[in-house]
């Protein structure tokens, strides 16, 4: 099929993102975009991932264009307090950690072996710290341009308002579906199709019909276009329907800064409570907090999020928040395109709220879409629609799995966790090659045979060696030592010298780092003085 005419149905972060970037990564296509004056803007999150800023680049945009607009800060770091243990805390910075794993003498494995004979001194939350430059920034709340230990333009991410970024590309970057007339406002609620069953036409409720080559559903949980008219179906990740995760609903509110210069951090704070956990993203003004949660557990979630924000913040501060119920679902599609629509942000997928998989699914797919529609000048046949859904549908499955692993392994005893921990079966199957569950189980349990394909465990990104170690899932024991089978170069020469030595190194590193965030600004000052400037009140 050719795709010359695309029409977006549905605004926010979804459609809005998905306009500019149509706009300027495939000029040859004419874009409109229609939403609802009515319908409420869910936002996908407010919290985002490294991979934003290839995704930003592509589009040629700076941060002192949008930042300020938007009172967006700068992310470098996830804080886990209570998912382990109750009072005990981990971090997942960005960036990377192969400068420093290369130095111990036995990579990842050296902090592992200290942290099995030195627990008090290698305690969970030194894992961090011990590998990544990025956890010393977090762990003092420092930020610099100087690249010196970290790369600013791939380490960092940012926390932003969903709604106003999406606005502030309507109103920046997509003015010309304005002014060619291609922006329309109305409630979309049903289609024509033609004698293939592809969708010819959208249809108002007062009956005007909206025409193109391919349809962008960015519709939210209802799925118009994609699950509604095309019959797309809908694969549920909640525990209740054969799946993994448990939590369908959040209640959040905004709570205004009093201290700006302490509470505007570099980290987006997760804290785990009895039937759930509760987000904290720190924004210019104020902060996002939001409690995600299981209905099935939960009876009284407002007054579990007004208790967390007195002892955050304060009686008086959290007798003035207002609380919102988002319902969600967690799953996928069983395809993201089909036939003339593709399905972008909440239409198509959505894990849940943490590790802020929703903003990331978005752009994406985003960018998929636009490659496909850019790389043969919009001829996209149904072969590359399947190659299509296979990466997106291997993504969301790695998602899937790791956002588990945050649960999985929880020693807490409420109902709630025990029921995370203890009744719900993981997933070993799907996204096989790279199932975090299958490498933790060869590498804990000494496979002979390496189950994932021949990879090692430093074939892959960081993030599920933060998770492991965060959440007390450590491969070493006393009798694995001796085997000499297990994976990522922890040898049977692991001695007491060994391990001295890596100790002084880290050492070393830890007191090198202190001295240097030390010389360095607080992420608040350093924002003040390059984002918001000086004489901004």
């Amino acid at each position: 099929m050719k795709i010359q005419n695309v029409l977006i149905v549905g605004g926010g972060t979804s459609g809005w993102f998905t306009a500019a970037s149509l706009l300027k990564l495939c000029p040859h296509i004419n874009v409109s975009l229609i939403e609802s004056e009515d319908h409420p803007i869910i936002g996908v999150g407010e919290s985002t991932l490294g991979q934003i800023n290839d995704f930003f680049h592509l589009l040629e945009l700076n941060d002192d264009e949008w930042m300020r607009d938007t009172g967006s800060t700068y992310k470098v770091n996830i804080r886990f307090n209570d998912f382990y243990k109750e009072g005990e805390t981990w971090d997942y910075p960005f960036g990377t950690s192969h400068e420093r794993m290369y130095k111990m003498k036995h990579g990842w494995m050296s902090w592992f072996a200290l942290n099995y004979h030195k627990p008090e001194k290698f305690h969970r939350g030194t894992f961090a710290t011990t590998f990544n430059s990025v956890g010393h920034l977090a762990k003092y709340n420092k930020l610099t341009w100087q690249d010196r230990v970290w790369n600013p333009q791939s380490d960092s991410a940012y926390h932003m308002d969903a709604i106003k970024i999406g606005q502030w590309f309507k109103k920046n970057r997509c003015k010309s579906i304005v002014e060619k007339g291609n922006y329309h406002t109305g409630t979309v609620v049903g289609a024509t199709k033609d004698e293939h069953g592809f969708i010819k036409s959208v249809v108002t409720d007062d009956g005007r019909h909206f025409e193109a080559d391919m349809f962008v559903d960015c519709t939210g949980f209802k799925s118009l276009l994609l699950e509604q008219e095309l019959g797309v179906p809908f694969h549920s990740f909640h525990a209740n329907d054969g799946g993994c995760l448990l939590n369908d609903t959040a209640v959040t509110c905004h709570m205004p800064h009093e201290q700006p210069e302490i509470e505007v951090t570099n980290t987006t704070t997760c804290t785990a409570i009895d039937n759930g956990w509760v987000w904290d993203v720190p924004l210019w003004q104020r902060s996002g907090c939001g409690y995600v949660h299981s209905k099935d557990f939960a009876k009284n979630p407002e007054e579990e999020l007004y208790q967390y924000l007195v002892r955050r913040s304060g009686k008086t501060r959290a007798d003035q928040a207002k609380f919102r119920t988002v319902p969600f679902r967690n799953g996928k599609h069983e395809k993201s395109w089909y036939k003339n629509v593709c399905a972008v942000g909440l239409s198509n997928v959505f894990v849940e709220p943490l590790e802020a998989t929703g903003l990331l699914c978005t752009h994406e797919q985003i960018l998929r879409l636009c490659t496909a529609l850019s790389s043969r000048e919009g001829l996209v046949t149904n072969s590359e629609k399947q190659m299509l859904n296979l990466v997106c549908d291997l993504e969301i499955e790695g998602f899937k799995n790791f956002i588990a692993s945050h649960y999985s392994f929880t020693a807490r005893e409420t109902p709630y966790w025990r029921a995370v921990s203890e009744d719900i079966d993981y997933d070993f199957v799907t996204g096989f090659n790279d199932n975090l569950f299958v490498r933790y189980a060869s590498e804990k349990y000494v496979a002979n045979e390496v189950i994932y394909n021949g990879q090692t465990f430093d074939d892959h990104n960081d993030g599920p060696r933060y998770v492991a170690a965060g959440m007390g899932f450590n491969p070493i024991c006393k009798h694995t030592l001796e085997l000499n089978k297990i994976h990522n170069q922890t040898m049977t020469d692991l001695t007491s010298e060994s391990m001295d030595e890596d100790e002084r190194r880290i050492d070393e590193w830890n007191e090198e780092m202190y001295n240097y965030c030390m010389s360095i600004p607080t992420s608040y000052e350093f924002q003040k003085n390059t984002i918001y400037k000086e004489d901004y009140v």
